[in-house]
């Protein structure tokens, strides 16, 4: 195919990917899992996707190497035929590795031929996000939570670009998808983006959304006003909420009952709990007028309204809502009872604890890892030291028979909990999982302990540091060895913990992977500089933008960070000695 390509005979590589695919389809009985996959190490992840592949929705064709898939792509981009290779590439859509197309671009001397097979691969990755949702929804909360407004920013403008001009190949409306168009930016695609971009407080990005939105003749309904509310609850103003609420209904938009979940919850996460229950009063009134609302939306509202009454202090009216909800409904489900529980379990009020833990058993609820996690800490509140032993007698009486799962989950939000009593329970049950045939700990508990230990300034730092030598001897004795996702989790932990020993830790580790010579690849570099970039710890984050140069070419929003850095370093250069005064 190559060969093809370079002497530009672009039809020669159709009909050969054509026999390809005939004869794949004709031995696909008696394929085996691996047969038609790239080799290994050829899947790596690129340097702009993090996405998992989905397990439901993605294409059912035979499976289609990267390369020639890569090469089918040429050859379209040499006939100018952008919408034939992104129909072909829907049939397998598939993340392509950065380093992989470059590899492959290398071969052909043709720039101009380069740069639109570039444009061609970084417009049908937007149409894979685009054609299973769940990829741009996962990618768009993934940028607002390292608060990588750029990233959004890039993402969004690439999707704007595609609903205009010669070669559009999105259209707004979901029901009208045709061969040039064959994939849509849904409502719910905009909710995410605007949601997003609020959470990283550009404003500004909003409201160009919202003009887009109009501009492309998109009528937002219920589901981008609760996105927009949502984004003003995060931004704790619960005033543009009201606002944003008030021009919903003057334009005859009529609320979810998500929409009103929204809006209650930008109130009492504001601590004004007089106006969230001026709106539990309007949701309720809708539903006396018989208003029908699906119920478990209606019951999310509920387990807002708990969880805002007991965070504001209405103790009160929180038992007395879950006890309506009780006998009239909606049925309150574990949810609800997890959030009193948590309130109660904190203050320890084991009385209150014990009085829901019946209410549950009265209404048929088994409890989950939460549940059980939040009575253990109720009883070490109160100086039980046989809480381990209660907590498994209540887990048998419900018939549950704890598991390594179950074990480890408990663990983890004993240890996450910060205190000593927590981090004493968590190893306790550590120990007796150790003890235990059916229920022994595995990388991930071990991996977890290790983790929230490391997030974490503990005040009994000496205990701390004896836990850390523990779980790494029973590590090291069970020949679990660290790989590169381990050393990711435990690198953000470092990172996460505001002393100085956090990144002393977490530079530790780093140490050992160069030292181990474990491969560092996108992810590796983007957690370390995020974490010592939040840190302001510059002068670590150029040694490692120093390392990393000598390994890759950062890309992406890796770029981004790269480039903070550097200016960050030429600012604090240009100052000279003045920089720390």
């Amino acid at each position: 195919m190559t060969a093809y390509l370079q002497a530009g005979n672009s039809r020669a590589v159709i009909d050969l990917f054509d026999s390809y695919l005939s004869e794949l389809h004709h031995s696909r009985g008696h394929l085996s899992p691996s047969d038609g996959l790239p080799a290994e190490g050829q899947e790596e992840e690129d340097s702009e996707d993090f996405s998992p592949e989905p397990s439901s929705g993605a294409s059912t064709e035979v499976p289609v190497h990267n390369t020639l898939l890569l090469a089918l792509i040429t050859a379209f981009a040499i006939d100018n035929a952008f919408h034939a290779a992104l129909r072909t590439f829907l049939r397998f859509p598939k993340q392509l590795p950065r380093g992989l197309v470059k590899q492959f671009l290398s071969q052909f001397p043709d720039a101009s031929l380069r740069s639109t097979v570039g444009s061609y691969v970084q417009r049908l990755h937007i149409a894979r996000y685009l054609s299973q949702p769940r990829l741009l929804t996962h990618r768009t909360s993934l940028l607002a939570s390292n608060l990588d407004d750029t990233g959004l920013q890039k993402l969004y403008n690439q999707i704007i670009d595609g609903l205009r001009g010669e070669e559009a190949y999105i259209t707004v409306h979901p029901a009208g998808l045709t061969e040039r168009t064959p994939v849509a930016v849904e409502e719910i695609n905009w909710a995410a983006f605007l949601t997003a971009f609020l959470r990283c407080d550009r404003r500004d990005l909003g409201v160009a959304l919202w003009n887009d939105m109009s501009k492309f003749g998109v009528k937002p309904t219920a589901i981008s006003w609760t996105a927009l509310l949502d984004g003003y609850d995060g931004m704790k103003t619960p005033e543009d909420a009201e606002k944003a609420w008030n021009v919903m209904i003057a334009q005859g938009t009529e609320p979810s009952a998500m929409t009103y979940r929204a809006i209650i919850s930008a109130f009492f996460n504001a601590r004004e709990p007089a106006g969230a229950i001026r709106y539990v009063q309007r949701f309720q009134q809708r539903l006396s007028e018989g208003w029908e609302a699906d119920r478990a939306d209606c019951l999310a509202v509920y387990n807002t309204v708990l969880h805002g009454l007991l965070s504001n202090g209405h103790s009160g009216d929180a038992h007395a809502l879950l006890q309506r909800l009780r006998e009239k409904g909606p049925k309150p489900d574990i949810v609800s009872f997890n959030t009193v529980l948590q309130y109660h379990g904190r203050r320890g009020e084991f009385r209150h604890v014990s009085r829901i833990l019946d209410q549950m058993s009265e209404d048929g609820l088994t409890g989950d890892v939460y549940t059980f996690s939040t009575v253990l800490s109720s009883l070490l509140r109160i100086g039980r030291t046989d809480a381990a032993d209660l907590i498994l007698s209540l887990m048998r009486k419900q018939n549950i028979e704890p598991n390594a799962a179950i074990f480890s989950s408990i663990i983890d939000h004993q240890v996450q909990e910060g205190t000593e009593e927590g981090l004493n329970a968590g190893m306790e049950l550590l120990r007796r999982m150790e003890r235990s045939p059916e229920a022994r700990p595995n990388d991930v508990t071990y991996t977890g302990i290790l983790a929230g230990l490391h997030r974490r300034q503990w005040a009994n730092a000496t205990f701390a540091d004896e836990c850390k030598r523990y779980i790494l001897e029973r590590m090291k004795e069970q020949g679990i060895r660290f790989n590169r996702t381990v050393y990711h989790i435990l690198l953000k932990a470092c990172l996460e913990n505001p002393a100085p020993e956090g990144i002393q830790e977490a530079m530790g580790y780093y140490g050992e992977m160069v030292k181990k010579k474990v491969s560092l690849n996108y992810d590796t570099w983007y957690v370390l500089l995020r974490g010592v970039i939040g840190r302001e710890a510059w002068d670590v984050a150029d040694e490692l933008v120093r390392d990393l140069k000598r390994q890759m070419i950062p890309r992406g929003s890796l770029e981004n960070l790269v480039s903070r850095v550097r200016k960050r370093m030429a600012w604090k250069r240009r100052l000279g000695p003045n920089v720390y005064f």
